[in-house]
């Protein structure tokens, strides 16, 4: 996740990604002493997981900045989400928040997460919807992430890390459900949904967006009612996908290629 004028975004949404985290822990799908994999990670996380408890992470990115020193206490690797070295099921969780856009293919990235996993991928990103398309078309948001690369003084921080700001790829939850499905046809996964409001005050301090920043706070109360009533109208969602305990009915349990469960 990419900071922001000294102020990560990180920051904006921790209430909402510590809440899916203690819903998941509280559910039993995950656990502290859980083994995770982070992908285009940094710092941000390093404090998000740090905060919620985890002891074991391995925080991965493609910048050099963000390196084994800056994200101690956990381990740092130097890596391509789209293109993981790591052999199948290697970790029980692969998590990404708010880096899958960053990708030139944020499916590729999406299916490499699940590859590595061995129980499941969690990943929060901003998530397509009538509201938030109506949100860019007023210039409220944007389809462009110039932000990130702004703060990074215009030389890193959009695609792949690098000084060209990348699309804002949004989500929903079919979009994810037939990519996971895509990826592994053998059996039922579990899928879980999260969804979170995150107004763009930041985003109008850095594009000089005084009046549209004004009208904001008023508006965040309208809001905030109007998505209680319709959550999927939110502007993030946490996506998660569980492997499958068994095998769809047709499928010969013989027949699926078998790989060595490292963690599981």
């Amino acid at each position: 996740m990419p900071e922001i004028g000294g102020c990560s975004v990180w920051w904006v949404r921790t209430r909402f990604v510590a809440e899916v985290f203690g819903d998941l822990i509280n559910k039993g799908l995950v656990n502290r002493s859980d083994e995770l994999l982070v992908v285009a990670g940094g710092r941000s996380e390093r404090d998000l997981f740090r905060s919620l408890g985890f002891e074991h992470v391995t925080i991965t990115n493609l910048d050099s900045v963000e390196a084994s020193e800056h994200l101690a206490p956990y381990q740092w690797a130097h890596e391509d989400a789209q293109n993981l070295s790591y052999g199948e099921k290697s970790f029980p969780w692969v998590v990404v928040v708010d880096g899958l856009h960053h990708c030139t293919s944020p499916h590729r990235a999406l299916t490499e997460m699940y590859r590595t996993c061995c129980v499941g991928v969690i990943a929060i990103e901003a998530r397509d919807s009538l509201l938030m398309r109506l949100a860019i078309r007023l210039g409220f948001s944007s389809s462009y992430e110039l932000e990130a690369v702004q703060a990074q003084g215009g030389l890193s921080g959009g695609l792949e890390n690098g000084p060209i700001p990348n699309h804002i790829y949004r989500w929903t939850e079919r979009e994810f459900r037939k990519t996971i499905r895509s990826c592994d046809p053998t059996g039922e996964h579990g899928f879980n949904f999260f969804y979170g409001l995150n107004l763009p005050y930041e985003t109008a301090d850095l594009r000089g967006w005084t009046l549209r920043k004004l009208l904001l706070k008023p508006a965040e109360h309208v809001l905030r009612v109007l998505t209680w009533l319709l959550p999927k109208q939110r502007n993030s969602i946490a996506m998660i996908a569980s492997r499958p305990e068994c095998s769809h009915p047709w499928i010969d349990p013989a027949s699926i290629p078998s790989s060595p469960d490292v963690c599981c």
